[in-house]
């Protein structure tokens, strides 16, 4: 038995078992759980000069999709497994006020393959921090390698997302890890973010800054019984071969609310790109079939571009356009592209350990037929993180 056949099975036999014993247990809060969320937190003493608190921390993302479909006017159908995140950790807080932060990804081999080796670094930085400075609440300022926090699916962490893949619209203009300066700032419940980014990609170490500069502004506030999200990236990069960021500018509103039944959020992305302007909106409401426990989610997305090949669509590493691929048909490029999602998530010790399942409908239209998909993909997923 290899880790590269059977990584994605390990991982969901493992959670399957820990379900077992959760259903198996009396209390409210098995021992294990409380082992599982705390055992990342080595030390911790804010009495202590020097060093003030040391974490660790990972996560195990497995999945399985099905999908069938036509491409060009012809039908295929395929699977694949993928280890969609391996990732390992640790953050230091020292000398009151400094934090250093490094978390690497370990899974290398993408859709169709569980292969484990060093692929890139997720996040790399160095911060400092205070709270009532230069007039506001809280303020840090830092630099390195950072997660691109634009569009409220983005904003939310891998570990806590309700649909197995991200939006279209959000792998489009999210998901992004570039190098730079940033400064995370609080007043009056407002929480700002301001990034000056390196457009230099570079996976395995801090980019340099010979592509030019990107500029990020974000604020988030609770207003209207919610909380908004509002984002803004300037690049003037669409024309770079070289780059993270290949559009000129995007922005992005995001609404999210809480209910007695669940949760609702709502995103619509504006951008330019070139001679294309992509644009997308994302509805994604959740229902507490039995609270903390078994959750259905639901999404429509609907994107569109001026240009008949500039739609955002689903990522191409995985789903219905990889497995058109793997069948060497076309991958779907047309100005109109919709899907509704359906979804099951099942929490063994809330978001530490769950089930997800779902299931995808997607189209892209275009002028042309020969570039247009639709299909439906069968998912599930097994995630664990502590």
């Amino acid at each position: 038995m290899t880790i590269r056949s059977s990584g994605v099975s390990a991982i969901a036999a493992g959670i399957l078992c820990v379900s077992s014993l959760a259903q198996a247990s009396d209390d409210a809060t098995p021992e294990w759980v409380n082992t599982l969320k705390n055992m990342g937190k080595v030390y911790s003493d804010e009495n202590n000069p020097i060093v003030q608190s040391v974490k660790l921390f990972g996560r195990a993302h497995g999945q399985w999709n099905f999908s069938d479909g036509d491409s060009a006017g012809e039908s295929f159908s395929g699977s694949g497994e993928e280890l969609r995140r391996l990732r390992a950790g640790a953050s230091v807080n020292f000398l009151n006020g400094f934090k250093a932060l490094g978390r690497v990804n370990l899974e290398e081999g993408g859709f169709g393959d569980t292969e484990l080796g060093f692929d890139s670094w997720d996040e790399l930085y160095v911060a400092y921090g205070q709270e009532n400075w230069f007039g506001f609440d809280s303020v840090s300022i830092g630099y390195g390698r950072y997660k691109l926090l634009f569009g409220g699916e983005e904003h939310q962490s891998s570990k806590r997302i309700k649909t197995i893949e991200r939006s279209a619209i959000n792998n489009r203009f999210g998901s992004r890890r570039p190098t730079g300066a940033v400064i995370n700032a609080e007043k009056d419940g407002v929480e700002y973010i301001l990034g000056i980014w390196s457009r230099e990609p570079d996976p395995k170490r801090w980019s340099g800054w010979n592509e030019g500069v990107a500029i990020q502004g974000s604020a988030t506030f609770d207003a209207l019984n919610g909380e908004w999200i509002l984002d803004f990236v300037y690049a003037d990069d669409a024309d770079s071969d070289d780059t993270i960021f290949d559009y000129d500018w995007a922005g992005s509103v995001t609404y999210n609310r809480d209910f007695d039944w669940g949760g609702l959020l709502t995103n619509v992305t504006l951008s330019q790109a070139g001679d294309v302007d992509p644009l997308g909106i994302v509805i994604l409401p959740t229902y507490d079939i039995v609270p903390e426990k078994l959750e259905a989610a639901f999404r429509y997305q609907w994107a569109n571009s001026s240009a008949d090949s500039g739609v955002p669509r689903s990522s191409s590493s995985r789903g219905i356009r990889r497995v058109a691929r793997d069948a060497d048909l076309p991958t779907g490029s047309g100005d109109n592209y919709h899907a509704l999602y359906a979804g099951l998530n099942y929490y063994i010790a809330g978001d530490n350990v769950k089930l997800m399942s779902g299931v995808e409908y997607e189209t892209i239209q275009s002028d042309d037929a020969d570039d247009e998909l639709d299909g439906v993909s069968i998912w599930v997923a097994a995630r664990v993180y502590f």
